[in-house]
């Protein structure tokens, strides 16, 4: 089990990004689906600096540093837990290819809860990290579209 959380956790996301850059490549429809990889790359890079910055100013602990009965499925940072930047940049990602491709779009969704709940069970974030992470991204995602299309800066 351990194994599959780990690949959840760690490799999945990975898997998310590479498939995303992938469809560019095998699709006929270059345009579309290149504003699609570039929209969602740059919502989830930006929720994810955006995020970044709330971080490492206002450091909080993850679940194995507050309780010594838990030891995390593999190394990471300490006092940054809140809000995951894993589900921050997966829950804009998978938003973005949303707003564009409904169906590939949850199957990203699909892919970031799964990542989200992973990193639970892995004892590195608590439920809300990862909940206000993805929501987070998927503001981020909202906000970036609407200023794509000029709806916010009329």
């Amino acid at each position: 089990m351990d194994y599959l959380i780990y690949f959840c956790a760690v490799i999945l996301p990975w898997v998310m990004g590479l498939s995303l850059v992938v469809y560019f490549f095998v699709t006929k429809k270059k345009i579309a689906v290149w504003r699609l990889v570039w929209l969602s790359f740059f919502s989830a890079i930006l929720a994810w600096f955006l995020v970044s910055l709330f971080k490492y100013n206002f450091p909080s602990p993850r679940p194995f540093e507050v309780y010594d009965n838990l030891r995390p499925l593999f190394t990471t940072a300490r006092g940054d837990a809140f809000p995951s930047g894993h589900a921050t940049f997966l829950g804009a990602l998978s938003a973005g290819v949303f707003l564009q491709r409904r169906k590939l779009g949850l199957i990203f969704i699909l892919g970031a809860i799964i990542v989200s709940l992973a990193r639970v069970l892995a004892n590195v974030h608590w439920p809300v990290d990862v909940i206000v992470g993805l929501l987070f991204g998927v503001l981020v995602a909202i906000i970036v579209r609407l200023i794509y299309h000029g709806i916010l800066l009329e």
